[in-house]
């Protein structure tokens, strides 16, 4: 939707083989305006690929914190015996971005750093939200951005 043309994210690397990853174009759905992605340090696995790829791309700009570099592709193997269920997952592949490097272990470096301070989450503030609206020509406090999506804490 973000492209008018097919885009190879990267490469699919494998134990025994690798193949391109090629994401096609839906011309009928297109969006050609701005776009700005924002990331944060909890961002992982698919929104880190089309923030990396946005980037590449020169399609989009990202905005907040580095991402957490965990982007491999795993297979998950289940089992019961006994009555007792257990699981393993095993990473089968890694992605190689069209710069020749993976995003694992490294994340996204976002074009502009940006990050709430403890007390903006604290007080349900979100300045990152805040300065993304600015981009697009938009005035919204850091209050309200927060009340868009407020942040909801983990139940201990």
């Amino acid at each position: 939707m973000f492209f008018d043309h097919d885009v190879k994210l990267g490469d699919k690397v494998e134990r025994k083989k690798t193949t391109s990853e090629v994401v096609k174009s839906e011309r009928s759905i297109y969006f050609p305006g701005r776009v700005i992605v924002l990331v944060d340090s909890q961002s992982a696995s698919a929104s880190e690929i089309f923030a990396r790829v946005m980037q590449l791309e020169k399609r989009g700009t990202v905005i907040g914190d580095r991402s957490s570099g965990s982007v491999m592709e795993a297979t998950g193997y289940y089992f019961a015996s006994s009555g007792v269920d257990y699981g393993a997952e095993v990473t089968i592949a890694n992605l190689i971005m069209t710069d020749g490097k993976s995003l694992e272990h490294t994340g996204v470096n976002p074009d502009e750093v940006a990050f709430p301070q403890p007390l903006d989450l604290e007080s349900g503030r979100d300045p990152v939200l805040s300065r993304a609206a600015q981009e697009f020509g938009v005035t919204i406090s850091p209050e309200a951005a927060g009340k868009l999506f407020p942040y909801e804490w983990p139940k201990d």
